[in-house]
């Protein structure tokens, strides 16, 4: 009993050695795999921004022939760009007064969309203005501008709305949302939060809820569960002189930033144009109070633009004409930053640092990766761009905790460039759009709407899990995500992991985000993907592998050959169809055939038959292959058949009596013929 015990331990114990010893190797490997997949990773999320560049400027209102103006960019977690914009060309019956227009360039396509008429309906028909436009996480599309009745004043200026319905796949009937107003609404700001409300601030001359006949901001919701707007409220409470220009933004658990330009002198402020900002917290659900932003102005701080990070840091740019930092007195961009660990406000920093002229209406907007970018009006000579108004862009760096150095955007443009906006994608990719006088490709020499994108290298596509795997099929099918921006995708194979894809060759190159491969022979296959763009190659996807397994084909069962024997020179084969076969190799021997493999098929047939024509007398074996064009059977069981022809006894047998049954036929006959004569 003892020595049982003593074997059954060492058993349990080699057992447990050669497990450690399985897994330990199983863990290198993986670990090895991980390691590596990790390094790729860390790659794609670190593209040396300073390699980035801009595509060639693309004119988006192609569609347009009278003056467009008043861009407003906005894209989705998909990578497609929406972009809304005033237009006074007759398009699409929309007459020739001010309307909004909009199009939106398709990520899985690569291409811009046909112009729409967003202002279609009679109560805007006096003109269409200043639109502000948002995107929501399912794709609906909001729209908000100011806008005249047919023979209206200056005082008939309200705020308008309208959706698409994602769902629908329409736009809805323009609303009004200055329902309260009696006098001038202008310039809307438009935001949406992660539960699809609708937030828009304006600027209105409506002496409403007793803030005077000043410009003040106002401030609406729509609920987006009871599809109802709320009352409209007054943020610039605290005012009591013009209010204008509201900038406004939703931070990731609900709370409103507005930021706007303010003639109060309020806080100590002075009598000039300074930044004010007031948040809407929505743990309290009121207003808090509201700050100056522009302390370290001594001269006129106008047009604010404000943009709210992951972290809940808000981030706001204006122009300002203070000589701060040897900025000099004409107007330059300044920048500030409300930090919110410690819920205070950074200094003051000059944007502009590299312009000598005005620059004017920034637009602001933060990436993923918390990186600030920054876009102007320029009237700088710089690099040069000219004396003219340019287009300039500048980008805080996250990671170095600086300003990268000023670029012109519009190098393409040889006219008048502004009133630029500024949006970016989950890819961390720039978008900007503009206002240009150049008759660049043919835009001609009125005012059309320009494109430009920032981008770096495309990230690494992400290849699916091969199914079913392992498989017997000869067709694979590889499917990975739409990388964004992305012209060709390489596609690499090889019989072994793939570490790297130096050295290997692609077997193909498409342009969507699939392939088909074929494969000839069973083994393990693995494969990669690559994305490239205009800027250059992705490193590779996370490798993915298939086992295939042909297994073979069934082996046809040939019927006995009949008559057998036979002196007939053709016969007649018979076997039964194949699952997965497409076409039969016919083999014929005059011996019996053990296997194929010296032989040459007679014939090839896709049905299960074949009549065969015999050359001479003699016994003949015959059997039949299946195959699928990649796989072939075994071989069928071997049937045979005796062909002879008939022998000259036989032949001297059926003649005689063939002439016997002549003679007997011919001595019937002439006796009848006798009997039949009269006596």
């Amino acid at each position: 009993m003892k020595n049982k015990k003593t074997k059954l331990s060492i058993s349990l114990s080699v057992l447990f050695i050669g497990f450690l010893i399985c897994s330990s190797s199983l863990n290198t490997l993986s670990t090895k795999a991980l390691l590596e997949e990790k390094y790729n990773h860390y790659n794609i999320d670190s593209f040396d921004r300073f390699t980035w560049k801009w595509n060639t400027t693309e004119i988006v209102s192609t569609e347009s022939t009278g003056l467009s103006y008043s861009p407003s960019l906005a894209t989705d977690s998909t990578g497609t760009v929406y972009i809304a914009w005033g237009d006074e060309t007759n398009y699409a019956g929309a007459g020739t007064d001010r309307d909004i227009f909009f199009k939106r360039w398709d990520s899985s396509s690569s291409s811009w969309t046909t112009t729409e008429v967003v202002s279609t309906e009679a109560e805007t028909a006096g003109g269409s203005f200043v639109p502000s436009l948002a995107v929501d996480s399912v794709g609906n599309i909001h729209v908000a501008w100011e806008s005249v009745d047919v023979g209206g004043t200056l005082s008939d200026h309200k705020i308008s709305y309208k959706r698409w319905d994602a769902f629908t796949q329409s736009w809805t009937t323009t609303e009004l949302v200055s329902t309260e107003s009696t006098d001038f609404s202008g310039f809307p700001s438009l935001a949406i939060d992660s539960a699809g409300n609708v937030h828009v601030a304006w600027d209105d001359l409506t002496n409403y809820a007793g803030n005077g006949t000043d410009l003040d901001i106002f401030y609406k919701r729509w609920n987006s569960s009871s599809s109802t707007w709320t009352t409209t409220e007054v943020v610039s409470t605290e005012s009591t002189e013009h209010s204008n220009n509201p900038s406004l933004a939703i931070d990731t658990i609900g709370n409103v930033h507005i930021a706007w330009d303010d003639l109060t002198n309020y806080a100590g402020s002075g009598t000039d144009r300074d930044i004010f900002y007031r948040r809407w917290d929505s743990l309290t659900s009121s207003w808090t109070t509201i700050e100056v932003v522009s302390t370290e102005s001594t001269s006129e701080s106008a047009y604010p633009s404000l943009a709210i990070d992951s972290a809940g840091n808000m981030h706001i740019a204006w122009y300002d004409f203070t000589d701060y930092a040897g900025s000099g007195t004409d107007r330059d961009i300044f920048y500030r930053r409300w930090d919110s660990s410690s819920s205070s406000w950074t200094v003051t920093e000059v944007v502009s640092t590299e312009s000598t002229g005005i620059s004017w209406k920034p637009t602001l907007a933060i990436d993923s990766a918390g990186n600030t970018h920054v876009a102007w009006e320029d009237w700088t000579d710089y690099t040069g761009a000219g004396t003219d108004p340019d287009i300039f862009y500048k980008r805080w760096d996250s990671s170095s905790s600086s300003w990268t150095m000023t670029e012109v955007v519009s190098t393409e443009s040889t006219g008048i460039s502004y009133y630029p906006s500024l949006a970016t994608d989950s890819a961390g990719n720039v978008q900007i759009a503009w206002e240009d006088w150049t008759d660049y490709a043919g835009a001609g020499l009125d005012q059309d709407i320009f494109y430009k994108i920032l981008t770096g290298p495309p990230a690494a596509p992400e290849l699916a899990f091969i199914v079913p795997n392992p498989t017997e099929l000869t067709n694979v099918y590889l499917d990975w995500n739409n990388v964004l921006g992305v012209t060709t995708y390489y596609v690499y194979r090889s019989t072994s992991y793939i570490w790297s894809v130096e050295g290997l060759i692609p077997i193909t190159t498409v342009s969507s985000s699939d392939y088909i491969d074929t494969l000839s022979s069973e083994g393990f296959y693995y494969y990669v993907v690559v994305a490239e763009n205009f800027i250059g190659n992705s490193s590779r996807s996370n490798c993915q592998f298939i086992e295939v397994m042909f297994h073979d084909l069934k082996a046809p069962e040939l019927a006995l050959i009949l008559p057998n024997p036979t002196d007939l020179t053709s016969i007649s084969l018979v076997w039964d169809s194949v699952e997965g076969a497409t076409e039969y190799y016919v083999y014929r021997s005059v011996s019996h055939i053990w296997h194929v493999e010296a032989l040459t098929p007679i014939d090839t047939v896709v049905s299960n038959t074949y009549l065969d024509t015999l050359p001479s007398e003699g016994y003949y074996f015959y059997v039949i292959v299946a195959s699928d064009g990649v796989r072939n059977s075994t071989h069928s069981n071997c049937e045979y058949v005796d062909y002879k022809l008939p022998s000259l006894n036989e032949f001297v047998i059926v003649s005689s009596l063939m002439l016997g049954a002549f003679v007997f036929l011919f001595v019937v006959s002439r006796i009848r013929k006798k009997n039949s004569k009269p006596n």
